[in-house]
């Protein structure tokens, strides 16, 4: 009983670390995964939604926050002098109601003091690495992207 045991838990150690190869593996080159998603920085400035125009044709969305880790992450990805990204999130459909592009929940919140703030009409987030949280600005404002995607 002891043997079973043991073979049963070798196997499930080395399928565990096989399933986390080939998510790894369905990264396109070029591509960093973190969890179930694969990530990408882009130089090319421009602005909201050319952004996320440009993502869905790679079919992808701007990346989207859930947690600390995916906040910290998206910084670990910036080249130093980068200090603000779009990512996916817009209230452009109804004022206040915040959205993430690719439909997942917008269920953490990280704000730079004073944001939400709203002035202009801004519909759309970036990430300001300078408070290192969200900061609410104008869309057409020309920042970087990082893109993301779920690997399946």
């Amino acid at each position: 009983m002891v043997m079973l045991r043991s073979l049963l838990l070798l196997f499930i150690v080395f399928s565990m670390g096989n399933a986390e190869i080939d998510i790894v593996e369905k990264c396109p080159n070029g591509w960093t995964n973190f969890g179930v998603r694969c990530y990408k920085f882009f130089s090319a400035s421009v602005n909201w939604i050319t952004a996320e125009r440009n993502c869905q044709s790679l079919d992808a969305n701007l990346a989207s926050v859930h947690n600390k880790l995916e906040n910290d992450f998206l910084q670990s990805l910036l080249p130093s002098s980068t200090t603000h990204i779009w990512v996916g999130v817009h209230d452009g459909e109804q004022e206040g109601q915040w959205l993430w592009s690719d439909g997942t929940s917008y269920d953490y919140t990280n704000w730079c003091a004073g944001e939400p703030n709203n002035a202009g009409v801004e519909n759309c987030m970036d990430i300001n690495w300078t408070c290192k949280s969200f900061f609410n600005i104008l869309s057409i404002i020309i920042y970087n992207a990082i893109v993301s995607y779920h690997t399946t």
